[in-house]
């Protein structure tokens, strides 16, 4: 039979475990160019309560209690924009993703930070994958002048050769996030994307992760408080239920 405090005190622990988990991801990567932070989603009590009055004939309220790990997602808020000069380095002023070719199909990512290979071909400087434009992946005569208009067309010596490709997703928190800052459509998902004909791509910048150090470091301040809170309640009715015990042993 289970102690229903010891129940609320593990589940406490465990909903601070990850939210702590995410959070480190987070300050690691809080200089990755295009990373969007994870938040983690907690089911709790005033969110159940409804459930737990409801429960509360059957004796299954205190289960319905609970906090509970909803699941963990990308927050998509924009990260800032920093200045770089490099021809080949773009960021998005909209919602929307660069496409690249990935190894097994179509990726997605908002890391502006391209380069040319020796064949001339506009690549991702982390995973060096192909970026894509309208007529496949984007190839660049070395040497030449690049300009990449706000529409995304890209300039090569001033002659127009293709344009730079952006879709919009409806949904993109159900991306699936393949290194942090690429993403793929999950397996059996319907999330599918538009093309944006209407862009504005910003040549000669890229943008910054959207995690907020500071942000972090104050939610570490208050989860260490509650998981300091969640320990002393276990502690204290495990304390509570081992005097218990003792005290309902017969006398020797």
């Amino acid at each position: 039979m289970s102690d229903n405090i010891l129940s609320i005190g593990q589940a406490g622990l465990e909903t601070s475990d990850a939210r702590v988990k995410a959070m480190m991801n987070n300050i690691v990567n809080a200089q990755t160019p295009g990373f969007r932070k994870s938040d983690v989603s907690i089911k709790s009590f005033p969110m159940m309560l409804d459930q737990a009055e409801s429960d509360l004939e059957s004796r299954t309220s205190s289960r319905a209690m609970l906090p509970k790990v909803n699941g963990v997602y990308k927050n998509q808020s924009h990260g800032p924009l920093f200045k770089t000069g490099g021809a080949t380095d773009a960021a998005i002023g909209g919602d929307g993703y660069f496409v690249l070719q990935g190894p097994e199909g179509e990726i997605f990512t908002r890391d502006g930070r391209f380069t040319l290979d020796q064949d001339g071909k506009l690549i991702s400087v982390s995973g060096n994958y192909p970026v894509l434009g309208k007529s496949g992946p984007i190839m660049i005569i070395p040497g030449s002048k690049l300009e990449l208009a706000q529409n995304g067309s890209v300039l090569v010596d001033d002659v127009e050769t293709d344009r730079l490709r952006v879709v919009l997703f409806s949904e993109p928190k159900k991306l699936e996030s393949i290194n942090n800052t690429f993403y793929r459509i999950p397996p059996a998902q319907n999330n599918v994307y538009i093309e944006d004909e209407n862009p504005r791509v910003i040549q000669g910048y890229i943008e910054a992760s959207n995690v907020s150090v500071m942000d972090e470091m104050m939610e570490m301040i208050y989860l260490s408080r509650i998981y300091g809170v969640d320990t002393k309640v276990v502690q204290a009715r495990d304390a509570a239920l081992a005097k218990a015990m003792e005290l309902g042993r017969p006398a020797q």
